[in-house]
């Protein structure tokens, strides 16, 4: 008991001073292959010549390793917005954002939403994020307010002010109600 009771107090007394650094949040480790850069979860956001903000947001970046410009993104999605508050956006399952031209290729599921409701898919489109402007070659369904449309393709621009859908398009417009009369 001579040895016992001291052992066992100094023992308790090691583990009181312990006792911080064992339930403290584990030290980040930051490993990297070489060569290699990965974020998570990046955010851009900017202003253009004209004070507009847009912005790009990804689940995921790599810095593409042939071509130092061209960063590959997870889950894109680019806004643009005007000053007056309307706003479009674009995303998609994958995208290749030059930082020297602006501009953004994307592919798989893109989807573009404008504020008034308005929204079209495609398999893929190009964004120039800094002006505002997307085109698209691919076949394009799309819906609205207004209606539906079908096409091949398209052209935006004044941050989804004006679309223009091209090829063989087919749209189904609803017949706008005039004000003062009832439906049937």
């Amino acid at each position: 008991m001579k040895f016992v009771l001291p052992a066992a107090a100094l023992a308790i007394m090691a583990l009181l001073a312990a006792w911080p650094s064992l339930n403290g949040p584990p030290t980040p480790r930051v490993s990297a292959d070489a060569g290699q850069s990965e974020m998570l979860k990046p955010r851009y956001f900017s202003l253009d010549e004209h004070n507009q903000p847009f912005s790009l947001v990804a689940s995921k970046a790599d810095k593409s390793a042939d071509q130092p410009d061209i960063v590959l993104l997870d889950d894109p999605q680019a806004e643009m917005t005007e000053t007056t508050g309307t706003w479009v956006t674009m995303r998609s399952d994958k995208g290749w954002y030059n930082q020297n031209t602006g501009i953004l290729l994307m592919r798989g599921n893109v989807h573009v939403l404008r504020d008034d409701g308005n929204e079209f898919t495609t398999s893929e489109a190009e964004a120039d994020i800094r002006k505002g402007n997307a085109w698209g070659e691919k076949a394009v369904t799309g819906q609205g307010p207004q209606g539906e449309i079908n096409a091949i393709g398209f052209r935006m621009t004044d941050r989804g002010k004006n679309v223009v859908f091209l090829n063989q398009s087919k749209a189904e417009v609803q017949a706008a109600e005039r004000p003062g009369s009832k439906k049937p």
